[in-house]
């Protein structure tokens, strides 16, 4: 009964400090409700492997983290609409904007098209 007691103060601790940490890792956001255990060897306990649960993120700290995030995309779907340009209008389907894995396969495809041409004339 006492053991009991005693784990579940320490559990009580344990969940307030790592509440008040300022996480830094990229984990905290696959781990960030208190209700979700992190799988990483480092939120195991050091008696038994028990998995300890993780602090929620602060509304502050996730609100900047998505904005982080939508300027990451918008910033990887403008690199992709400008790759697009450079695409003859041969690889566009039906005046269809092509889909990321579209572009970059046919982006590779087309490199590899303009360096066979560059070889061919190096050869003459």
């Amino acid at each position: 009964m006492i053991e009991e007691m005693a784990q579940i103060d320490v559990d009580s601790y344990t969940a307030k400090v790592l509440s008040q940490w300022e996480w830094s890792s990229g984990e905290d956001q696959a781990c960030a409700s208190s209700s979700s255990v992190c799988s990483s060897p480092d939120a195991r306990s050091s008696s038994g492997g028990e998995l300890k649960p993780k602090a929620k993120m602060s509304v502050k700290r996730r609100m900047k983290a998505s904005e982080r995030e939508k300027l990451r995309m918008r910033s990887l779907a403008e690199a992709l609409h400008q790759l697009r340009d450079y695409l003859p209008p041969v690889y566009s389907r039906r005046g269809q904007p092509l889909t990321k894995i579209q572009t970059l396969k046919y982006t590779i495809q087309y490199i590899k098209e303009l360096s066979n041409i560059l070889d061919q004339q190096d050869q003459m």
